[in-house]
């Protein structure tokens, strides 16, 4: 199948599946979405009369003057020292350890000892999938 036609297809089940899903055709910029909310300069201009230190711009002059605090300045980096070279064991290989069994798979078929010699037998379902079935 061509590339072109593998994107199409694509495409097209990527919109049969709902109008959430952005693809190229339906890509809207959250500016020029319709739920987007904008806010009217008239309110801006009422907060400004309210409280001016809302929206101040200061001078490139204030913000020059506070730039010789210490955190505005560069820091310099020392370099670390390169430890010297350490002599290492060789690592020993681990025993293996004992399987351990799953508790959400049932044991195989059992033989169950009683006054009727019975068995058991596995219907191949999980026991968390019989509880979710109501069985």
């Amino acid at each position: 199948m061509d590339p072109r036609d593998r994107a199409d297809a694509l495409l097209a089940r990527a919109r049969s599946r709902g109008a959430f899903v952005v693809t190229p055709d339906n890509m809207t910029s959250p500016m020029d979405a319709s739920n987007t909310q904008q806010i009217a300069r008239a309110v801006v201009t009422e907060l400004d009369q309210q409280d001016p230190d809302t929206t101040t711009q200061l001078p490139a002059s204030l913000i020059e003057e506070n730039d010789e605090h210490p955190l505005a300045r560069p820091s310099t980096t020392t370099p670390l020292e390169v430890p010297a070279v350490q002599v290492t064991t060789p690592l020993v290989p681990r025993p293996q350890a004992a399987p351990v069994p799953s508790p959400l798979r049932e044991p195989d078929e059992e033989e169950l000892t009683g006054l009727v010699p019975t068995i058991q037998q596995n219907s191949g379902r999980s026991n968390l999938s019989r509880r979710l079935d109501g069985l």
